[in-house]
């Protein structure tokens, strides 16, 4: 596996990835294996259908199977080998795949920016000292009871207007 970087605007990198096509025959070889023990095809005794048989009937199948194993894992370890922490998710984009062909693809990603932390004790900062007196407390106290509502208490046998206060018990 072949990783190259190149810095875009930003925080966004683009990440070219390639695999040769060895790397992906062998996925492949052992997907085939894997199914091979489990498939039950007509003619052929469990577990020992031929590779051939097995690429023409489920070879577009496992071909994408292996494709998105090895995409999840390269790219997680291109991300990690690389000390790059996306954002969101990555963007991938396939240049060249296919059976028997090299895999080249791009990851475009957005990565968190690196903040340096400083020490806190060089920060200057001015002291405030708020003192309130009493009778501006009292003062604002009055305001906020004068514009609340003063409910009286009336006959519980009349109707109830609106804008009247009404307590269900």
């Amino acid at each position: 596996m072949k990783v190259t970087i190149e810095n875009k605007k930003g925080l966004n990198k683009d990440i070219k990835v390639f695999i040769d096509k060895k790397t992906i025959n062998t996925h492949m070889d052992d997907k085939y294996e894997e199914v091979k023990k489990t498939v039950e095809l007509k003619g052929f005794r469990p577990g020992k259908v031929p590779k051939d048989v097995l690429k023409r009937q489920f070879g577009k199948a496992i071909f994408k199977e292996v494709l998105d194993k090895v995409l999840t894992d390269t790219s997680k370890k291109a991300l990690d080998d690389n000390k790059i922490k996306p954002v969101g998710q990555p963007k991938l984009d396939l240049k060249t795949y296919g059976e028997d062909k090299d895999l080249e693809y791009i990851i475009s990603v957005t990565e968190f920016p690196k903040v340096e932390i400083k020490s806190i004790e060089n920060i200057k900062f001015d002291e405030y000292n708020v003192s309130i007196d009493s009778r501006e407390t009292d003062k604002r106290i009055k305001e906020i009871a004068k514009n609340q509502k003063n409910f009286v208490e009336v006959d519980p046998a009349k109707v109830a207007n609106e804008g009247d206060l009404v307590i269900f018990d």
